[in-house]
């Protein structure tokens, strides 16, 4: 503001006793004026400040300009700067389909404000002072910080920053004295800011943070105007300015303005690191396993870093930055060399993090596992979506590849207590073993682990090749469970493991399989933890087949089995033959029920049973010989090949019994007419 309208704002504002006195001061103060060589006609005269720096962008980042006079740079989003008289904090919003960029500005310090252009803050232009900017005006009743500036973006910014209007001095003489009654100073120091500056109408501090007025020196619109800059900063990070007044002698109003607010968003950048967790599998000097990172997509060249180091030891693991294109998709690929070699990063796990300092980007960050190329050998991922200020930092995390097999060795009893356990009862549809969950095949909740087993893998051709053993626990509440843990090293070349369970104990009380003794897995590419292969056992009275016999006596002419009465007791020989007495040359019809009471089929079933035969060297064992006799046995049943009139072993085809199933078989055999004796 001009040194003369000021000093009439002063003067007017006290109280003089008699008008004269206001003419005398009025005379001193343009004597003061001549003494010091100036006049009122030479005071819009002073050299103007340097064309004040215009915000701009780095080349190829993204401005977003607040304010009246956008500059010209290619891509800019703009919107005038307006603002609410009084009000404190503003949210500039721009909205664009890939995520608001907020640009906020908050004065949480303003004191000492003087309203006589308005209530401050307030937008507009104080003649010969402002143009088109947010004001500040401020009585001068102290030094002090007279307002804090503090603007904040939603995201990470290349640069930031706005232009100050007026920051100067002044001097009021009275009589023969002269008064400061401001001297105007903004301090970025906090943050790391910079500022312009012009050096007739102010100074500036060594680290370019701080600029004070030089006192006494006073300027118009546009004459020492003073841009202020901070170059990277995170997201939200409020970046903080300090007007202060650093002397005062005398009251008067001083008026700085902020304008031409502007934020620079960078192109979307990715960081990719390497970290190895574990040594390398293959770690000699003839073939030693390095990592590849390569990047591609979009317009950016190929971009790759491979790793260096032994062992553990993982050097030169981090891309450099990449500059990537907006809204475009990007692959991160992994592969293993060894020097001239292509190795398989297979042979590793693989897990990885992405991470954006960018918050409420729309970029598609990944979150699933990285898929595996069997023909390429790699492991890649994909970002998408990229936007103006991503910082993207990804970390793939290799180790060599640990299979882990595990599972347990269960009662698959479904339920059924010890003393239920009944190695006759047959009884299907009710009692004890009316039960879905026995003899399943499966560990269900209602059973538990058994002890007494060992767990081996080995190689599914020779298994004899016993990669590792372990006997499963036996006690406690893991009882009957295994774990088996392998790197992929000691596991390589192999498409298909075996498991393979075994009970050592001489008399093993869970002596009968319900599932097979041996699983065969195929190793999935990417796929290392295989759970869950268990294997079931039961008590001998808890067999899934249970077989009774009947008989029952006939003269040899009946046509029908199923006509006959059947009984599970023994027949006794008399001379009559009578009811169930059987008497030489008669005949004994036998009816075999197969009962499976299992919830699994039985597969390759066959029921045998072998004809008596006397044997002149043990009497004791039979001293009668049966044979075959009519009518015939079921078409398609046996497979014994005997004719009615032979003797032997009566056999059925190898058929499936049915889970919790009968089946019955019938055959006729004629008594020896004669005995030894």
């Amino acid at each position: 503001m001009h040194q003369v309208q000021r000093f009439l704002d002063l003067i007017s504002s006290y109280s003089f006793n008699h008008y004269i006195y206001r003419i005398l001061a009025l005379i001193a103060f343009i004597i003061s004026l001549l003494v010091s060589n100036l006049s009122v006609a030479n005071l819009n005269l002073f050299e103007s400040s340097p064309t004040s720096e215009i915000a701009s962008c780095p080349s190829g980042h993204k401005m977003y300009y607040i304010g009246a006079s956008p500059p010209k740079h290619t891509p800019i989003e703009t919107q005038s700067l307006s603002w609410s008289a009084g009000s404190i904090t503003k949210d500039f919003t721009f909205t664009e389909a890939t995520g608001n960029k907020i640009f906020n500005i908050n004065f949480p310090l303003a004191v000492d404000l003087n309203n006589d252009y308005g209530q401050p803050p307030f937008y507009g232009s104080v003649n010969g002072v402002t143009s088109s900017a947010l004001n500040l005006s401020h009585d001068s009743t102290s030094a002090k910080t007279n307002h804090i500036l503090n603007i904040s973006i939603n995201r990470s910014v290349s640069k930031t920053g706005y232009k100050i209007q007026d920051l100067d001095s002044t001097k009021v003489n009275y009589y023969f004295f002269s008064f400061t009654p401001y001297i105007e100073q903004v301090d970025v120091s906090t943050n790391n800011g910079k500022l312009t500056f012009n050096s007739i109408f102010q100074t500036v501090n060594a680290n370019n943070n701080i600029v004070t007025a030089r006192e006494g020196e006073n300027c118009g619109v546009g004459e020492c105007n003073i841009d202020t800059s901070w170059n990277y900063n995170i997201a939200n990070t409020p970046l903080s300015l300090k007007h202060n007044n650093t002397k005062r002698e005398i009251n008067g109003a001083h008026i700085v303005g902020y304008s031409d607010f502007y934020f620079c968003l960078a192109p979307p950048k990715l960081v990719v690191k390497k970290v190895l967790n574990g040594t390398r599998v293959n770690d000699s000097n003839a073939k030693r396993d390095q990592f590849e990172i390569k990047v591609t997509g979009g317009s950016v060249a190929s971009n790759s870093f491979t790793t260096t180091g032994t062992g553990s030891t993982i050097t030169s693991n981090s891309s450099n930055v990449i500059n990537l294109a907006e809204s475009t998709t990007y692959t991160i690929t992994e592969r293993v060399i060894n020097g001239s070699m292509l190795g398989d990063i297979a042979n590793y796990n693989a897990t990885y993090t992405c991470t954006n300092a960018t918050t409420g980007s729309t970029t598609v960050m990944p979150t699933a596992a990285m898929q595996y190329d069997a023909a390429a050998k790699t492991r890649s991922f994909t970002i998408a979506n990229t936007t103006y200020g991503d910082e993207i930092t990804c970390t793939i995390t290799n180790g060599p590849a640990s299979y882990t097999f595990s599972g347990t060795v269960f009662n698959d009893n479904g339920g059924i207590t010890e003393a239920q356990a009944d190695i006759r009862n047959a009884t299907i549809d009710s009692g004890a073993y009316n039960n879905t969950l026995y003899f399943n095949g499966l560990f269900d909740t209602t059973e538990t682990g058994i002890a007494g087993s060992t767990v081996s893998l080995v190689n599914c051709a020779d298994t004899t090749t016993v990669y590792a053993t372990k006997t499963v626990e036996n006690s406690g509440s893991n009882i009957g469970r295994y774990q088996i843990t392998l790197t992929g090293f000691e596991l390589t070349g192999n498409k298909t493991v075996c498991i393979i369970e075994t009970n050592n104990s001489t008399n093993p009380a869970y002596s009968i399989r319900t599932t097979t003794q041996k699983h065969n897995l195929s190793l999935g590419e990417g796929n290392y933890v295989y759970s869950d292969n268990n294997f079931g056992r039961v008590v001998a009275n808890n067999a899934a087949l249970v077989l009774e016999k009947e008989q029952a006596a006939n003269d040899c002419k009946f046509t029908n089995f199923a006509n006959l009465t059947y009984s599970k007791n023994p027949l006794s020989s008399s001379t009559t033959g009578a009811g169930t007495d059987i008497r030489p040359g008669q005949c004994i019809a036998y009816k075999i029920t197969a009962t499976n009471r299992a919830n699994i089929a039985i597969h390759n079933f066959v029921m045998q049973d072998i004809l008596q035969r006397e044997d002149p060297n043990n009497p004791a064992d039979s001293t009668v010989t049966s044979v075959l006799a009519a009518p015939a046995r079921a078409a398609g049943v046996f497979s014994d090949g005997l004719s009615n009139g032979q003797n032997g072993t009566i056999k059925t085809v190898s058929a499936t019994l049915p889970k919790r199933e009968k089946r019955v078989f019938y055959f006729n055999t004629q008594y020896g007419s004669t005995q030894s004796k």
